[in-house]
């Protein structure tokens, strides 16, 4: 009694194992069938997509540029009135500034000498060279990263108060 009631749950258990393995190749079969089908659907999509945006775009295009060329007439008019009025005003700035920027021209040369004392004398402060302080020699240019401190000491003087080469930026007065 044994032997048919095992042989009956193998017969059993294998025709399960049959149909789950059928119904799992089916379901997989069945899950291709539509991925493909989707893949179609939308590559149809896609292309009806495009076919109808390129039908609009030839349906609309000519009637944009027919709106366009109607604004642009109406507005050259007024762009040739204005653009005639611009350079009417920019010809009399002209006869008007012409001069006072010929006569200025040289200011930025003049500021750079009358400044050039006040910068030699501050400058070298703030680059911590006080024995710099107020010297013609002070260059305080930078090369390569380096700062160039003047022509007889590159680097500074080597006493950090007095420099033997020191000499005044201010102009001395011949009263003296």
């Amino acid at each position: 009694m044994d032997d048919w009631s095992k042989q009956w749950f193998d017969a059993f258990g294998n025709a399960v194992q049959d149909f789950t393995q059928q119904l799992s190749e089916d379901t997989e079969r069945w899950f291709d069938t539509v991925t493909e089908q989707l893949a179609t659907a939308s590559d149809a999509l896609v292309q009806t997509t495009d076919q109808w945006a390129e039908q609009v775009q030839e349906a609309i295009d000519p009637e944009i540029d027919r709106m366009v060329g109607e604004l642009n007439q109406a507005v050259e008019p007024f762009r040739v009135t204005i653009n005639a009025e611009v350079d009417y005003v920019a010809d009399e700035l002209n006869e008007i500034l012409g001069p006072l920027v010929t006569g200025l021209s040289g200011i930025d040369q003049w500021f750079e000498e009358v400044s050039g004392p006040f910068n030699s004398t501050v400058e070298p402060l703030l680059q911590n060279y006080p024995a710099c302080v107020g010297c013609r020699n002070f260059c305080g240019q930078s090369y390569g990263g380096n700062t160039l401190v003047c022509a007889m000491h590159p680097f500074g003087p080597e006493e950090e108060r007095h420099c033997p080469d020191w000499e005044s930026v201010w102009p001395q007065s011949n009263d003296q």
